[in-house]
């Protein structure tokens, strides 16, 4: 299949290095022309306007900077006649409602629609290592199958709707991002305590499966019983003051320390004390029934 790939930042650079890779043909654009030289040096074609790209492919991959820079480029009447019948695959950051609104302009123009989120870094795309989510028609997904395969090697459809999949990519990077930060945070506290650094990450990183604790929670938010087995809520909170206090006594910042603290009490306040940690969804995400 053809494809065209708009955006050649970092991301949008790797898909379309992958695409090549796997032998596809790849036409490329960018609002910096310039920007698309790389590409064509390793064989890409590059698209004098994006209409003119657009017409000369069958799947239009966008890895833009964002919402606005999507409808300025994508959704123009000119664009939306040359790719009907074709497939957009929508992978620039935006939100589930702004995701609606690339479904519905796609749909009024007789295009198959995908939005996805990339889970990965551009290394992780040209080594085909990459799970990348999608949500939209799973016709379309099939059709488009070996495109999204050589993109990531690991493509999902995580949802019919779309939207579906926007939404997800903001939860990994509230996971994503948390689990960064406490990672920095606990290399914080070693250096301002004299606890050797190289020592900490490599049990973190490397030593420690950070997934048998997260299968706990996981299994209970799946089955809905939060009652705990493995610790209570009030064990957690008790050791987690610890690292509020101690960063506090050696220097190291406590802004994510109270957080949690927080966190922590908000959840015992709702009478959740006796369960598992997984309870504190229940804070971040009250029932309204």
């Amino acid at each position: 299949m053809r494809t065209m790939v708009a955006g050649m930042g970092l991301m949008g650079s790797a898909l379309a290095d992958a695409l090549l890779q796997q032998g596809l043909p790849v036409t490329v654009w960018n609002r910096t022309p310039e920007r698309c030289r790389a590409a064509v040096e390793a064989g890409a074609t590059q698209a004098s306007s994006f209409a003119e790209g657009a017409q000369n492919c069958d799947v239009l991959i966008s890895c833009l900077t964002d919402h606005e820079a999507v409808t300025q480029s994508v959704i123009t009447s000119d664009v939306g006649e040359a790719l009907a019948g074709k497939a957009f695959v929508q992978l620039s950051q935006a939100t589930p409602d702004q995701s609606l609104t690339f479904a519905d302009w796609a749909a009024r123009h007789g295009i198959g629609y995908l939005d996805g989120s990339i889970l990965g870094y551009p290394k992780d795309v040209r080594a085909g290592d990459c799970f990348i989510i999608y949500s939209g028609d799973p016709a379309v997904f099939e059709t488009c199958h070996d495109v999204l395969h050589a993109m990531g090697a690991k493509p999902r459809l995580v949802g019919e709707k779309p939207g579906v999949a926007t939404a997800f990519d903001k939860a990994y990077f509230a996971f994503y991002y948390a689990h960064a930060v406490g990672l920095l945070h606990g290399a914080a506290i070693c250096r301002a305590s004299g606890v050797p650094l190289d020592g900490f990450l490599d049990l973190m990183v490397e030593a420690y499966d950070w997934r048998a604790a997260d299968r706990i929670s996981a299994d209970a938010l799946k089955s809905g019983d939060l009652a705990a087995r493995e610790a209570t809520l009030e064990t957690h909170a008790h050791a987690y003051n610890q690292v509020a206090l101690f960063s506090r006594s050696v220097g190291a910042d406590t802004g994510l320390a109270d957080a949690m603290d927080r966190l922590f009490q908000a959840g015992i306040d709702l009478g959740h004390g006796r369960d598992e940690i997984a309870a504190l969804i229940e804070v971040l995400n009250p029932r309204r029934d």
